[in-house]
């Protein structure tokens, strides 16, 4: 009988995958070290022309149309508002260990094949000629799953990774966390991978009582504030978007504050030039952050 529960058990674990693992966060290891400019990216892995066109891509609100580079790899081009912000915010989002998408930035080229637009009629030219467009990486290897998650609803609940991701969501200014939308998960080599995958709506204004929310505005982003209170143990984080995300432990605050307060003034500064802001925008941004990542560790100390 011993032996029969032995075979059983045997096939039992050949007929059943393992069950896949959740990742939200990831060790960056010496934070200071890593490269804010290409992020999880490099010069080598960037986008290539000629961009032939495939097809628009339709989902959200930004014009966005899919392309295949000169290396045979496929593209989401997006143009408007978002370009800057998505790209500057994926950069940050990557350094301090969170899972995000490779990204760049592409001051301007031209589309071969290009028909039929219709949200990103306006963003090229006849020719497909563009400017200021970020590209995603549609990596085959990682797929996107069918399913979402939010701030309230996943396996993280608790924890100070997800506490973390919440300061870090705060603290970029994106208003714009949705988990029917923007929350999504990909599965990579028996992982799923947890990402806030869409990072267009920050360094703005996330209120939108007396005025409208704002993407990249500097003013705005100058003006907002990140941190309302410290009471009772936890932080009160002036978070006004959708999404859900109130408080926070100290104790998760204090673990997360240790890992910003290890990016440098060039990284910061790296990260906006990545995203193609010019000079004094890189200036404002990155001193507005220096301002949060030390405004965040007053309120632990």
């Amino acid at each position: 009988m011993k032996h029969l529960f032995a075979a059983l058990a045997c096939l039992l674990s050949i007929a059943l995958p393992a069950q896949a693992q959740n990742v939200l966060w990831t060790d960056p290891g010496p934070i200071a070290t890593r490269d804010l400019f290409w992020g999880n990216g490099s010069a080598e892995r960037a986008p290539k022309p000629p961009f032939a066109f495939l097809e628009e891509d339709t989902d959200g609100t930004q014009p966005k149309v899919i392309v295949r580079d000169a290396n045979g790899r496929e593209w989401s081009v997006k143009f408007g508002d978002e370009v800057h912000s998505g790209i500057a915010a994926s950069r940050i989002v990557w350094a301090l260990g969170y899972v995000a998408d490779e990204m760049y930035f592409v001051k301007s080229g031209t589309i071969t094949g290009v028909t039929g637009l219709k949200q990103a009629a306006k963003a090229l030219g006849p020719d497909g000629a563009f400017t200021n467009a970020s590209f995603r990486l549609r990596d085959a290897r990682a797929e996107r799953a069918a399913d979402r998650w939010t701030f309230g609803t996943n396996p993280f609940a608790g924890s100070k990774e997800l506490s973390g991701l919440a300061i870090l969501m705060t603290m970029i200014g994106n208003w714009d966390i949705q988990g029917d939308r923007n929350n999504r998960i990909l599965d990579v080599d028996g992982k799923r991978l947890y990402i806030v995958s869409d990072l267009g709506a920050t360094f703005g204004k996330m209120g939108a009582v007396l005025a409208p929310r704002t993407k990249w505005n500097l003013d705005d982003f100058r003006k907002e504030e990140f941190i309302e209170k410290v009471d009772g143990g936890m932080v009160d984080l002036d978070y006004e978007g959708y999404g859900g995300i109130n408080k926070v432990p100290v104790a998760h605050a204090a673990w997360f504050a240790k890992l910003a307060s290890q990016l440098t003034d060039t990284q910061l500064a790296d990260a906006f030039r990545a995203a193609g802001a010019p000079p004094e925008e890189v200036a404002g941004f990155a001193a507005r952050m220096r301002e949060k990542i030390a405004e965040l560790q007053k309120a632990v100390s």
